[in-house]
């Protein structure tokens, strides 16, 4: 069965705003309750925490606005890499996490699996969009 690529970019964007706005607007508002909630309070940092949730919320503005072009792949495609490259760098980063300074809570785990799930899709839809 052949995938529906321009379907599918809509769908990993939708689902991409869904999650950035999620974690964004929870990590600016309140990183304190997060930290509580996924029992993650070491090296408990509220500004950073509340950067990271305001950076996440200007992605999935811009995510926003790509919904909108997506079916223009050359005005996505650089957005698509973007995704891909900053997912696996944060993949990497929560690995470092945990290796270096075991980090390891149900928080990390849950977010690494959403990193994961999305850095693959993002490679998926660059690899068959530039073939």
């Amino acid at each position: 069965m052949a995938f529906d690529v321009e379907k599918e970019i809509k769908i990993f964007l939708i689902s991409g705003v869904i999650v950035l706005l999620v974690y964004g607007v929870w990590l600016f508002i309140s990183p304190e309750s997060y930290r509580a909630l996924l029992g993650s309070s070491r090296y408990f940092n509220p500004v950073g925490d509340r950067m990271i949730g305001g950076i996440f919320i200007a992605w999935a503005i811009i995510a926003i606005r790509l919904i909108k072009i997506s079916d223009n792949w050359e005005k996505i495609e650089e957005w698509i890499l973007f995704t891909a490259i900053a997912e696996i760098l944060i993949t990497i980063a929560q690995l470092l996490g945990i290796i270096l300074y075991q980090i390891l809570s149900i928080g990390t785990i849950i977010a690494m699996i959403i990193t994961i799930f999305f850095a693959i899709v993002a490679i998926h839809i660059f690899i068959q969009k530039r073939n």
